[in-house]
């Protein structure tokens, strides 16, 4: 990513949860995937989606009747559907492109569903289901939950406790999966889903663009540190390998650390000179 985007993204995350530029912040991670993509184009579509919900729904629509023109919009009008063929397509986390495409995944989906409600005036929100994100209009009090991923299909909170049975959540308390998540947090989800895409299909570049967004929102994770140290090793970045490497190395416990982030650190300074051993 170009240094100007890795900057801006910084900004729109910067401040209280409230201030974090929710739609600006997926638009930087769509660059990953397209250093062009158009935030004035994809916002333009929004609107439009918008308008045309707004409309439907008439002048004095309650939550459920703006939910519904909402649903009408994008699922029956534009359709917009979960791309089940090809859940993995990193195109499918791009908002860009799950605008321009009416194809997404639970989150990319659920950003299109929250951002149109906010531009019609219904307040939504984000719930980080394991394994399955969905939105939420009501507030805490009278919830409806909604999936877009199933184009708008209603879910009730004891079907959803019903299904958390199925997944390892520990302490967890269940009622905290139901319950709105921050934008900080749906922006790390995105993150993570495109972590594991590029890990697992080695696509260095991408995968360290990744890391590098992620490490804005999280400047306290030694580990993003070493892994983007490790990255930019493989990508021919010697000076900035070692000093991540060094940052990560000196940040955690040797005993902690990736043995692999250490014996590379080692031999980085042997050939190419540095403060001595690791610790």
């Amino acid at each position: 990513m170009k240094p100007d985007d890795l900057e801006a993204f910084s900004a729109a995350i910067h401040g209280a949860d409230h201030e974090v530029d929710l739609f600006g912040a997926a638009m930087l991670i769509a660059r990953i995937g397209d250093p062009d993509a158009d935030v004035h184009e994809t916002a333009s579509r929004l609107d439009v989606m918008a308008e045309e919900a707004r409309v439907y729904a008439g002048a004095r629509a309650d939550d459920h009747a703006l939910a519904h023109a909402i649903e009408y919009q994008l699922f029956s009008v534009c359709g917009f559907r979960g791309d089940s063929e090809g859940y993995t397509d990193p195109a499918n986390s791009y908002l860009d492109q799950v605008v321009r495409r009416r194809l997404g995944i639970p989150i990319s989906l659920s950003l299109v569903y929250m951002e149109v409600a906010q531009r019609v005036g219904l307040e939504c929100d984000g719930v980080g289901f394991p394994g399955h994100f969905i939105v939420r209009y009501g507030g805490a009090e009278e919830p409806t939950y909604v999936d877009p991923f199933q184009q708008g299909a209603r879910i009730d909170r004891q079907e959803l406790l019903a299904r958390l049975r199925v997944h390892q959540i520990g302490s967890a308390s269940p009622e905290s999966f139901l319950a709105a998540i921050t934008r900080r947090q749906i922006l790390q989800r995105m993150l993570n889903n495109l972590h594991v895409v590029f890990r697992e299909r080695r696509e260095l570049q991408d995968w360290l663009s990744v890391v590098e967004l992620q490490h804005r929102l999280e400047p306290w994770n030694a580990m993003l540190v070493g892994e983007r140290g490790m990255l930019r090793y493989r990508l021919g970045d010697i000076e900035g390998a070692m000093s991540d490497l060094e940052a990560y190395v000196s940040a955690s416990e040797r005993a902690e650390a990736n043995p692999g982030a250490i014996r590379l650190l080692d031999q980085l300074r042997l050939r190419h000179g540095g403060m001595g051993e690791t610790r």
